[in-house]
């Protein structure tokens, strides 16, 4: 008879014990995390609630409208021009999914005057971040980044400073 056969009861009990502890911990991580989230957003929406976008070119000072109003239907501007996404890719990815939403009403072509603005508004006032996320990149996708950046805002250096 081996150790496994005479306990098994034990063994039940033992994995049920550890599916609790992991249930429990798994709770209180996510409650955890939910509770960081809170206060990352809550601290986004306390910033800023409108850009100055006077000396943007014609093309982004015409966008601003859109993005103000589309963004802040479903939350504040706030947080999205508060936020310290920067990246092109980043933005491409979360204005997708907000065009799928379907309380968005937000079209594919406000999608990319949206995602047109947001890429150039990081480029100017989020400049030193935007460098220090593009340095993080692999270079194929740095070089793709700064191409679409560059094309938006041509005084966006190609190379680090």
């Amino acid at each position: 008879m081996n150790s496994r056969s005479q306990f098994p009861a034990l063994r039940v009990v033992a994995l049920v014990g550890l599916a609790l502890a992991l249930g429990t911990g798994l709770a209180l991580t996510q409650q955890e995390d939910e509770a960081a989230l809170k206060a990352r957003l809550k601290k986004l929406d306390a910033g800023p609630k409108t850009l100055d976008v006077s000396k943007y070119p014609a093309d982004q000072q015409a966008a601003y409208p859109l993005v103000s109003k589309k963004c802040s239907k479903c939350h504040s501007f706030a947080r999205v021009i508060n936020t310290p996404m920067v990246l092109p890719g980043d933005w491409e990815r979360y204005i997708k999914r907000m065009v799928y939403k379907p309380d968005s009403k937000m079209t594919e072509a406000d999608g990319k005057k949206i995602f047109h603005f947001l890429v150039y508004d990081a480029s100017v006032r989020k400049a030193d971040s935007l460098r220090v996320h593009l340095a993080s990149l692999p270079t194929e996708k740095r070089e793709e980044a700064l191409e679409r950046i560059h094309g938006l805002n041509p005084a966006f250096p190609l190379a680090p400073k």
